[in-house]
């Protein structure tokens, strides 16, 4: 059995890597650089133009809708829910440093996070670029026009992202230069997950290490000024030589400086590089980088700071209930003492091996005694606790199989977490 990480915001050892603009002269499908653990999230660059959507991923999408130039992308599509499955992020980036984009008041920019909602996260538009794949997030990477509104439409966005219980992010990509041109104001006013700052073509880059690398500067703001405290900044590197007019360090160098960073800054969330082609394409640079990182990282699942964590058991198993057959995975478990207490957090995986299966479907899964939860993620599914039974409900997608990651973590009393056999499934008709 394969292992995956899950998306971990709060970790300190995240690699995130743009994709779609073909940097080096050309790119592979976005799937290929979710293969491995290298990357944990991809930006897919960029949605240029708004509030009149044209997105551009330079060759890798060229059909359109009927009577329409805005592109159809089934094969990213596919690709995007591949890259999830993996546990990987996979969020959209609007902007970019060549675009036709802004919005004429706070009015303008409200509507235009209605239709994002609609076209990409979990709303229901008739027009979707990638049909029913669910995107993580949204980042800002804005670079030109007018500052106006950008407040208000991470505002309407994450009111979208309370009506639903799958994990959204906001993230923004300023230039190094503290306060950012364009971005300053937002990140000033509205909440944001990650800021993956854009430490090349600028006096303040990685060339400029240490004395003049301002990742202090940025501290200072997510400590003080950021409306989310517990935003975490990343370091944007170029990932060759001809990625940025200046900047780049070979992966020796930049490994040393994110290390130097994240002993030093909580704040500290990661690398992010432009882009996967750059980084990787051609050299092992994003590889090494992505490595080193997590490497020196003290626990890659950081929910609860788990000091000598002991892994949950952990089993695959195929089932059968009914007319029903699938494969229950239950991965990635931790156990552990803090100073309040017991811990523990798990991921389950589990998927039909049937296509198709009726709708109505639910998935339950007994529990310790004496374990109080503190977070379900279900990733688009119902998730609930029922007299010491995870109970996983049918999300209503699309999809005609059952694909289910769900992570759980909280608090235990007891020497040890083991997970009870048996996991049951059943179907509700």
């Amino acid at each position: 059995m394969t292992l995956a990480w899950a998306f971990d915001v709060s970790s300190q050892s995240n690699f995130i890597a743009y994709w779609g603009q073909s940097s080096a002269g050309s790119q592979k499908p976005l799937k290929d650089y979710c293969q491995d653990s290298s990357v944990d999230a991809v930006v897919l660059a960029f949605l240029y133009q708004f509030p009149s959507t044209t997105l551009d991923f330079s060759s890798n999408c060229r059909g359109t809708f009927p009577g329409s130039q805005l592109l159809h992308c089934p094969e990213i599509a596919a690709d995007i829910k591949q890259c999830q499955s993996k546990g990987k992020a996979v969020i959209l980036s609007m902007g970019g440093a060549a675009g036709a984009y802004g919005f004429s008041s706070d009015s303008d920019a409200q509507k235009y996070a209605d239709t994002v909602w609609d076209m990409f996260l979990g709303g229901s538009g008739s027009q979707r670029p990638f049909d029913d794949a669910i995107l993580d997030g949204i980042d800002l990477d804005i670079e030109g026009g007018s500052t106006t509104g950008y407040a208000a439409f991470v505002a309407q966005l994450r009111s979208h992202f309370q009506s639903s219980n799958k994990q959204y992010y906001i993230t923004g990509a300023p230039q190094c230069p503290y306060p950012d041109a364009m971005l300053g104001s937002t990140l000033d006013s509205a909440w944001f997950d990650m800021v993956f700052v854009q430490f090349y073509n600028n006096y303040c880059g990685l060339d400029a290490y240490p004395q003049g690398f301002n990742y202090d500067k940025w501290d200072s703001w997510a400590k003080s000024q950021s409306v989310n405290k517990n935003v975490k900044l990343y370091i944007g590197a170029p990932g060759s030589q001809s990625a940025a007019g200046r900047g780049y360090v070979d992966a020796s160098t930049l490994s040393k400086i994110a290390s130097d960073v994240r002993s030093k800054y909580s704040t500290f969330g990661g690398v992010m590089v432009w882009d996967a082609s750059q980084a990787f394409d051609s050299s092992s640079w994003g590889t090494s980088v992505s490595s080193s990182l997590k490497s020196g990282a003290s626990n890659r699942k950081r929910m609860f700071d788990i000091a000598s964590a002991a892994p949950v058991a952990t089993r695959s198993a195929n089932i059968t209930a009914g007319a029903l057959h699938a494969r229950l995975d239950l991965v990635e478990g931790a156990a552990g003492r803090r100073s309040e207490g017991d811990t523990f957090g798990f991921l389950i995986k589990a998927k039909s091996t049937d296509h198709p299966i009726q709708r109505g479907w639910q998935m339950h899964i007994p529990l310790p005694a004496g374990m109080a939860v503190a977070k379900i993620d279900a990733q688009g599914h119902q998730a609930i606790i029922v007299e010491n039974t995870l109970v996983v409900m049918d999300g209503g997608s699309k999809d005609s199989s059952m694909a289910v990651e769900v992570y759980v973590a909280g608090q235990h009393t007891g020497n040890e977490f083991v997970l009870p056999d048996p996991a049951i499934i059943t179907l509700q008709q």
